[in-house]
């Protein structure tokens, strides 16, 4: 996994203004939209044709391969959830990371899913689905300290993230879980580079870096002296990655988290992972508490996210 399938992590995390103009849902007998998005188009046989934003350059999950051909993670979950939904039929478009959130909230694309974290401001600007992947979360620290659980972070310094990162979310879910847990961190409102925030727990200045194995584990293909100095944990939880509608879009969210439930329930999500990720993220979730209760999800549940 390449460091850059975190770029779209980073830039989703920004705060995007809601656009005007957005429909209201219909009822239950439409397909997504009571009035005009260019994202959902009937066709003659009463299906509906739905663009879907794949974004570029995230690989594992969503990329284009040098024969110019769709890849991924996500785009195979997309194919995957498109060939159980008979009423719909998706029509997949190359977008940028940077212009797909604006691109979605106009309408212009229905949704997208690559890697995204549940996060604040797509809670504000988005609607969500249910996890269709789950993405590790590590503890990197020096070796001689080796931190293998949360508590261990008691008393520690950590690498600064800036306060609405995807991986920031997600350290604050936990120490709701393990208030007693006293770490402390630097205000910043810029990114680190990865190589230096590893390079920052090598020489000291930090104890720990709280990030995901995948990053780490690019860092050390390329410098393979930096795993004899440093340690990374199994992972301490897993981060929901959702895929992201158009707020009008409330039916085709529900008939892709139902697809997505099957998905789970038949191994789907699990051969994914293996094949794209290189380990049974599924799994690891259950392991560590943060799996998505698939088996009791129902319509009424479609908003977990605002629990």
């Amino acid at each position: 996994m390449k460091k850059r399938i975190i770029s779209l992590i980073l830039t989703g995390i920004m705060s995007f203004s809601l656009l005007a103009g957005c429909t209201k849902t219909a009822g239950s007998g439409s397909k997504g939209t009571s009035g005009s998005i260019a994202a959902v188009k009937k066709l003659s046989d009463g299906t509906y044709e739905v663009t879907v934003a794949v974004l570029d350059g995230m690989a594992p999950y969503t990329y284009t391969d040098e024969k110019g051909k769709m890849q991924g993670y996500d785009y195979e979950w997309m194919k995957a959830v498109d060939e159980k939904l008979k009423d719909y039929k998706f029509k997949y478009v190359s977008v940028s990371a940077d212009a797909a959130p604006a691109a979605i909230q106009a309408g212009t694309y229905a949704f997208s899913c690559s890697a995204h974290f549940v996060t604040p401001a797509r809670k504000k600007n988005f609607i969500l689905g249910i996890p269709d992947a789950y993405y590790p979360v590590n503890l990197i620290s020096r070796k001689e300290d080796s931190f293998k659980k949360f508590e261990d972070l008691d008393n520690k310094s950590l690498v600064p993230n800036p306060p609405n990162d995807g991986l920031s979310v997600v350290l604050s879910d936990m120490h709701q879980k393990y208030p007693d847990v006293k770490y402390t961190q630097d205000p910043t409102s810029e990114y680190i580079p990865y190589l230096d925030g590893l390079n920052d727990v090598i020489s000291g200045k930090y104890d720990c870096w709280f990030g995901g194995e995948t990053m780490y584990n690019d860092l050390v293909k390329s410098d393979s002296s930096l795993a004899s100095k440093t340690f990374c944990s199994d992972p301490v939880t897993t981060a929901p990655c959702v895929p992201v509608f158009n707020k009008s879009l409330t039916d085709l969210r529900e008939a892709v988290n139902e697809a997505t439930v099957e998905l789970y329930k038949d191994g789907t999500l699990k051969n994914l992972s293996d094949k794209w990720l290189g380990k049974d993220y599924i799994q690891v979730a259950k392991d560590t508490g943060s799996l998505f209760d698939y088996d009791g999800y129902s319509k009424d549940k479609a908003d977990w996210y605002n629990d």
